[in-house]
Order: structure tokens, then sequence, then C-alpha cells
């Protein structure tokens, strides 16, 4: 019997500059699916071009039924298209909704036609007690950390626990094609890697702390070298990219985990690992000579603002000195770092857009290899900043699933009243060059940057540069030209 999941794009518009991380949103509930003797298939409109008729000719065979991941914001959109599809070829195919937007909405996502059901949380072990419930047309009610429609009704199941990432078996990597997911970096081919799910602080942006509960669950150290041996072995890989929520959390794990590449001789390049300012001051100068010697390339560090202000108010728990010292420590010891930054908080005033960008600056002009991102601030539901904007500032959220396709990292939503005016109107003039400023720099060590689109970049950056440090908005005709033209490439 045949299980269909299915991954919408998560970006649109062109880019200059394409990569494909690998599906492990469905790859992690699949693999317990493929052990069991379903077949099951993936199809990842992100690297496929013919998605349509795969998925056509996948839906011949009548699937038990039909899974789809998804994230607040445009991804919302591409996933229905395909469940509109799918209700056209096969109307008695049950779709099923999984990821973290509709974990955090079941009730409203199952307001949509085309949905019939919803896995909240992790999907390891529910999707499969689904899967069989479906099959042998067991009760649903049966089945714990689900949500659907009964009666008219929405009824939820309760809360399934989380799972034990230990006894978890090794991905089913057959089931994609991992060639289409090697992203070349500092001389070798690298894939996405998960060693822990999870983060203890309470960043109030953040869905992570009410999708995971503040809980840090890692695999043991043993484990994760395990696991990156047999990637190595399997499809001869050498380079990894962490998507750990924080792989610092705890910091002897991740001295087992180093000391146990270096002692191996793995010779591995490790192209990021999330970690936090607090948490690299936290580090003597011992702990981050091994980090180089096991191969880690990049530190990653949301710092969110440079304003003190909006620090507390996202409940960030670090401070702008802390990031400046972590930025001197990882320049000591020849570790490239990459931050973060929010525009468009409650409240930001062009002052506060002001502090951030010079921050982000100096971190540059201290550390020359450094590079940094600006996105602006997406209210996710369930979080508590995305409370403050019902209760103070009469935010009203989207009333249906398809509205939430509105929302991206690149646009402040016109209905934002939490942003000042003023504010808006540098951040709309200001995304295009900030992007642009760091675009070369991030680039460099994939060498794949179209020709063309890094000609124009190093043509612009002189007056991105202006715009940036001057804060200039004057007349954004670039901008304006970009994002009219869909050259301007929006996540999510």
């Amino acid at each position: 019997m045949n299980v269909v999941l299915f991954n919408p794009a998560a970006l649109s518009g062109w880019q200059p500059h394409q990569y494909f991380e690998l599906p492990l949103s469905l790859l992690f509930p699949a693999t317990p699916l493929d052990r069991a003797g379903y077949r099951v298939t993936i199809i990842d409109q992100s690297v496929n071009r013919n998605w349509r008729r795969e998925l056509e000719d996948a839906l011949k065979t009548k699937p038990i039924c039909f899974g789809v991941t998804s994230m607040t914001g445009m991804q919302i959109r591409r996933a229905l298209a395909a469940c509109k599809l799918v209700r056209e070829r096969q109307p008695d195919v049950p779709i099923v909704w999984g990821g973290v937007h509709a974990s955090m909405l079941p009730e409203q996502t199952l307001q949509n036609p085309n949905i019939d059901i919803v896995v909240v949380g992790e999907g390891e072990v529910t999707l499969i007690e689904l899967v069989k419930a479906l099959e042998s047309g067991a009760p649903l009610a049966q089945v714990k950390g689900i949500a659907f429609r009964e009666n008219g009704r929405v009824r939820l199941t309760g809360v399934r626990e989380f799972v034990d990432l230990d006894a978890l078996p090794p991905l089913a990597y057959h089931l994609v094609d991992v060639n289409r997911y090697r992203r070349r970096m500092f001389g070798v081919d690298h894939v996405t890697f998960q060693s822990s799910r999870g983060c203890t602080f309470a960043c109030s942006f953040c869905w992570d702390p009410v999708l995971h509960g503040r809980r840090f669950r890692p695999l043991r150290a043993e484990t994760v070298l395990d696991r990156i041996q047999r990637l190595m072995r399997d499809y001869g890989l050498r380079g990894f990219g962490f998507n750990d929520d924080n792989f610092f959390i705890d910091l002897r794990r991740a001295r087992d985990i180093f000391e146990g590449i270096v002692r191996a001789g793995l010779n591995i390049s490790i192209s990021k690992l999330h970690a936090r300012a607090d948490t690299v001051c936290e580090m003597d100068g011992e702990f981050l000579d091994l980090i180089v010697r096991a191969g880690v390339k990049t530190l990653s560090m949301g710092v969110e603002s440079g304003s003190p202000r909006l620090l507390e108010l996202v409940n960030k728990r670090i401070t702008v000195d802390q990031v400046i010292e972590a930025n001197r420590r990882l320049r000591r010891h020849g570790i490239a770092p990459s931050y973060t930054f929010l525009m468009g908080l409650p409240d930001e005033t062009p002052d506060e857009l002001a502090q951030t960008i010079h921050l982000a600056l100096r971190i540059v002009e201290e550390h020359p290899e450094a590079k940094w991102g600006f996105n602006v601030y997406t209210p996710y539901p369930g979080t508590k900043l995305y409370d403050l904007l019902l209760t103070k500032y009469g935010f009203k959220p989207p009333e249906r699933l398809e509205d939430w396709t509105r929302l991206n990292y690149r646009e402040v939503p016109p209905d934002a009243g939490w942003v000042p005016p003023e504010t808006k109107r540098l951040i709309d003039a200001l995304d295009f060059p900030l992007m642009c400023n760091t675009w070369a720099k991030a680039m460099a060590p994939y060498k794949k940057m179209n020709p063309i689109a890094a000609l124009l970049v190093r043509a612009y950056r002189p007056l991105a540069r202006h715009r940036i440090r001057h804060l200039d908005a004057r007349f954004p005709i670039e901008t304006r030209l970009v994002k009219s033209l869909g050259l301007f490439a929006r996540r999510k």
C-alpha cells in the first residue's frame, strides 16, 4: 500500500543562488512507514520540476493517504494547490496536514475542505498509527495526536508524547535522491543533518518553545557519530549543516561529539551550527580550538536586534556587549559567524532599526569573515509576541488558512499596526540593499551564484552600502523594480 508525502517549495521568485535542504520534516515520519513495509513516495516540489506529473502518477494507485507539511506563510499556497489536485483526481483519498502551522492552528486548518486530518506535533509515531487506522478502517479517535472533523465539529485526540530520538531508526534516505540536496561548500558536498530538537530558551517571537515545550531532546553523542559515518559510507558525504534549534544547550554533549569526530579522524566539514552569543562567551579557548579541529566552519547566531529594549521585548536574554565579545572570540579562533536580525518588531523606531544595522556593520568590520542576514518579523500563531499583537496592537490574524500566505520574511504586512510608518518605509527601502550587501560574502563558499546576478550585485553594492550606512530610503527605485519583476525571492 502506498503513502504519498508532499513537501511544498519554500521559496518563490527568482533566486541568484539555488540550494535545497533535505526534507527532514517528511523523512522522519516516512522512515517508520518504510520500515513497516509501506511504499512511501516523497515528492519535493523544491527540487522536482515535474512534481505535478509525479503526483498524478502516484495517485493512480489510490494511496492510503496524502500527507503535506508546511510552515506559516507562502508555503501554504503551494501546499493547498497540491491538495486541490489530489481532491480532483482522487476525492476519496484522505488528505493529512502536519508541520508547524497546522500544529499551531489545527481547528482553522481543518476549516479548509481539502484537508481531512491534522497531525499535531511530531509525526513519527502518530503518522504510522494513523495510516494503519485508515488502512483498516479503525476509528480515528483511537489515534493520539491528531485532529479531524467528526459530525461537523473538530475533534482533538489528545497530546502525543515526545518521541525518543535515540529510539528512532536511521533515516530512510533512499526515499529521496540525496544527490539533489548536495550543496558544495568549503570544498566538499554538504547535506542537512539533525542531532537534536527543542531549545530551553523562551524567545517570544519563536514557535519552538510552543511546539517543543522548552525541552532539549538530543541524540546521544555516540548516535550522532554513527549517523554521520553512515552518511559518509553510504553517500560519500563529508559535509554536514546541522539544523538543530540550539546545538549547544548541553556543552558536555557537544564536546563529546567534537572529540569523537577528531578521535575517529573523520575529516569532515560542518557548515552550520546554531548557537547563542552568551553561550559562545562561556566557551574557553580550548573548547573553541576543539570546534575548529572537528571541522566546524560557521556558527549561526540569532541576534535579532541592536536595541536593548527590543532584546528585552523578545526575551532574547543576551546583550549587545555579549554579541560583540562572541564575535571577537570567534575571530581569534578562525570561526566565521553568521548573524541573523529581525526588522519590524513591535514599536520599533527608526533609531532602534539604526542601532541594529550599526551593530551588524560593526560586527563585519571587527570580523571580516562574518556575515549577516536581515528578515522581517513574522507573527507565528501561538507565540507570546503573537499574543501581544492581538491584545495591544489590535492585530487581526487571518481567518482562513489560505490567507496566511500573505506573511513572509521579506515584507511588512500591510496591516501591521505594530510597525510605525517611518520604520516601515525604511524597511521597505532597505531590505533589498541589506540582502545584496551580504550576498557576495554569503555566496563565496558555494561558488554557484548566477554569474549575471553576481555581476549585478557587485555593481550595485556601492549604492547598497550607502543606503545601509546612511539609512537612505530616498527613491528606492531598485527595490521596487526587483519586486515588481518578481526578482525578489520570498521565504515560506
